[in-house]
């Protein structure tokens, strides 16, 4: 039994005598599988077949009996379990695997997802004098689960039952066989599922509960056999294998079947859904059963999430989709100045709202169900629902899709002069901010936003795209002969990142309580700009991001090296590209490798697609999606992991650039690989290097206006000097940099030498 670290005791009268004690209800006093997005922590985690507290009947010889509650067998959850939950219920079901949960739940209701659940419990020929329920401390919050309280679950007209109120409703000693308000099959269940202390049937509980459990989710002997992964025959594109340890194996085929999702939920006419057709969902706080079919957001055009999804199609050569995604954005874009609204009788400009295509959902749906906002009636009167909502970080990032797709085309001056009306009015947006600061709310040069990103706040996730993305405007703007809006464009842009540089920093670091989502973004969204050298990337934001970084990856490493909270894309992919970016090689190894257990679920539908969140206890070994299966901006962000894995980093000077960045053991060959903004492509293999010394093979083919051709070697140990490595059979002797935790070699070559 628990230590009592919270109880409550029940006592119907002084002193009672039954053969049985009915106890209504059995439902955790969190009636959630885990926080919203998934955790790492596993205080916060309630798994199938957990021991979350103890029922304690004490009697009036002093006796007492303690009966073990457990999810699944005396307590169960209505999270997810409302709805129609696979693979217990409905199309999939899984007959074998529904009848071991249902021998065991011994709720009666439960199963048939009644609103009344009963646990019937075995009393000695003793009276009782109190029924007392503890609460399991190694569990947040460790509340009791049962409790005297009058409303039954659900609500009443006058008082709302919420989550994390005790709903056991009411306790009963009694010689009855059943309650009188109990269903006519109650006596049959209670023949079956009666819970006797005296006999309690553990062994077959556990073996039913794990069986359950295996179903659902993956764990750490999962990782040890997995099969290797063949590319389909008929695949045509590029190739990206990796190799070396079972780990790596799941790269390959994630890399393959989350690719082939996002093409394929990419329309025709450029709309790529958020959620991709009939996707299931382990919804945000789930414990385990899943909804089939729940196509949470299909039907959204999500501007952070599509913007994130152009920049890894392009990374991956899909560039005819990622300009037709921008096109379409676009034409959702300018919703405002073609409906003519305005805010304080000024215009507004066109600008990415959060679902592009429901420009105003937010302003004049969802704040009415409580979205925070400070355009309200009572400050801007009827126009206030006009602005949509400041989704800041999707306008900016919308910006450097469209701007690294024009790139990634060949820079085409006739497109921007095509385009010149939507990439006028994207950076009027930003203008208008600047010069409305009382409708903006924008402050000291520092743009505000209303959405995740930027909850009613100026954070980096939000200005710094803006930033990148207005510099990639002026570029465009230049090379269409724009001159003078390119200077005006100019001079904004020094605004900006001077209120960045003030207003988000702390000391010679960034200001982490600014970060606006999980971690700081800054260096990863430079290497969407800038390729993935750091000494290309501008020197005083990177020595930012790296005096941060040991405390941004404090709490990821706390956990078992998974940060999976608010998502797997905002959180664990993030701080896994900056792990990689900044070559901090111990902790991009664990992280990448964290990054393929999250990716895999082998008993489960589409088992190589990025889940939207995770419950993980890494002590354990367990693993249990969370969310929406494929969510598009975690897709994205996870596939531009193992993109910086492979080291082709994009080209955007007159240097190619091959940096390999591979977990230890890890072997990488790509073929065909398109070498962004460039019309060649790359075949290379290497493997991680051993006892200081390195081979590759590499060739480029097609037309490469790049003249020269840096090759880095590494990760070396730190106190490596020189390193020995072969280029084509070529040998190479070189000495070394130290850059993040490691030393590394590189090797200059003429494009036209391979």
């Amino acid at each position: 039994m628990f230590k009592p670290s919270v109880s409550i005791s029940y006592q119907k009268e002084a002193c009672k005598c039954g053969k049985y004690l009915y106890a209504i209800g059995g439902y955790h006093s969190t009636d959630t599988g885990c926080p919203a997005w998934g955790t790492s922590d596993p205080s916060d985690i309630r798994f199938i077949g957990d021991h979350l507290g103890d029922l304690v009947i004490t009697y009036a010889d002093g006796t007492a009996d303690t009966v073990p509650l457990i999810l699944g067998y005396t307590l169960w959850l209505h999270s997810t379990w409302m709805e129609t939950p696979a693979p217990f219920m409905g199309e999939g079901k899984d007959d074998a695997l529904a009848a071991r949960l249902m021998e065991t739940l011994s709720l009666y209701g439960a199963w048939d997802r009644r609103e009344r659940w009963t646990l019937r419990v075995a009393l000695r020929n003793q009276a009782v004098t109190a029924v007392e329920v503890v609460g399991n401390p190694a569990k947040n919050p460790a509340r009791p689960v049962l409790s005297v309280y009058t409303v039954p679950w659900g609500t009443t007209e006058d008082q709302p039952l919420k989550k994390g109120t005790p709903v056991f409703t009411e306790a009963y000693v009694t010689d009855e066989e059943t309650l009188p308000d109990l269903g006519e099959d109650a006596p049959a269940f209670f023949t079956s599922h009666t819970v006797d202390p005296s006999a309690l049937p553990m062994e077959r509980v556990r073996e039913d509960l794990d069986a359950v459990c295996r179903a659902l989710h993956t764990f750490d002997e999962d990782f040890e056999q997995v099969p290797t992964f063949e590319i389909p025959d008929n695949y045509h594109a590029y190739r990206v294998s990796f190799s070396g340890n079972p780990l790596a194996e799941i790269a390959t085929g994630a890399v393959y079947h989350n690719m082939k999702n996002l093409c394929e939920r990419t329309d025709p006419d450029g709309f790529i859904h958020t959620s991709y057709k009939n996707a299931p969902s382990w919804r945000y706080d789930g414990f385990g059963p899943y909804v089939l079919n729940a196509n949470s957001y299909y039907d959204a055009y999500y501007a952070r999430d599509c913007a994130r999804a152009i920049l890894t199609l392009n990374l991956f050569g899909q560039n005819r989709k990622a300009l037709d995604s921008c096109r379409l954005g676009s034409e959702f874009m300018m919703a405002y100045p073609r409906d003519g609204v305005t805010l304080g009788s000024i215009p507004v400009p066109g600008h990415f709202s959060v679902m592009c295509n429901k420009p105003y959902i937010y302003s004049q749906l969802l704040i009415h169900h409580g979205w925070p906002t400070q355009y309200t009636p009572e400050r801007f009167g009827e126009e206030c629902g006009n602005l949509g909502n400041q989704e800041t970080d999707g306008h900016g990032l919308m910006m450097m899709g469209t701007f690294a797709s024009w790139a990634s085309a060949g820079k085409d001056p006739a497109y921007v002069r095509e385009n010149w009306d939507y990439i006028r009015e994207c950076v009027k947006w930003i203008i208008w901010c600047f010069e409305n600061p009382e409708l903006s709310f924008m402050k000291d040069d520092l743009l505000y936003g209303e959405t995740e990103a930027a909850m009613n706040d100026y954070t980096l996730y939000a200005n710094i795209p803006c930033y990148l993305g207005l510099q990639g405007y002026i570029e465009m703007a230049a090379a269409a002969g724009f001159a003078d809006e390119a200077a005006l464009w100019q001079t904004y842009a020094d605004r900006l990142q001077s209120g960045i540089d003030k207003g988000l920093t702390d000391g010679e670091g960034w200001n982490l309580e600014k970060r606006g989502f999980s971690h700081d973004p800054v260096v990863t969204m430079l290497a969407d700009i800038y390729g993935y050298d750091t000494a290309d990337m501008p020197t005083d934001w990177v020595a930012r991001s790296r005096t941060v970084y040991p405390a941004d990856l404090a709490r990821t490493v706390e956990f078992g090296y998974y940060g999976v909270r608010g998502g797997i894309g905002y959180d664990h992919s993030m701080m896994t590209q900056n792990a990689l970016l900044l070559d901090q090689t111990h902790d991009a190894s664990e992280l990448v490798e964290s990054l393929c257990r999250i990716c895999y679920a082998p008993r489960l539908p589409e088992p190589y697609l990025v889940p939207e969140g995770m419950a993980i206890d890494a002590e354990k070994g367990i693993f249990r999606r969370q969310g929406d299966l494929g969510n598009l901006v975690q897709l994205a962000e996870a596939m531009k992991c193992f993109h910086i894995v492979t080291g082709v980093s994009p080209v955007w000077g007159d240097t190619v650039k091959i940096m390999p960045r591979l977990p230890k053991g890890w072997h990488v060959s790509v073929k065909d690989f398109p070498l962004v903004n460039t019309k060649a492509t790359v075949d290379m293999e290497t493997v991680c290097p051993t006892d200081g010394t390195q081979s590759m093979t590499l060739a480029l083919h097609g037309e490469i206006p790049a003249k020269a051709l840096r090759i880095r070697f590494g990760p070396f140990a730190p106190d490596c000097e020189t390193v020995s490595v072969t280029l084509n059979q070529i040998p190479h002797t070189l000495p070394t940099e130290s850059n993040g935790d490691a030393s590394w070699a590189w090797l200059t070559v003429k494009v036209s030498a391979l």
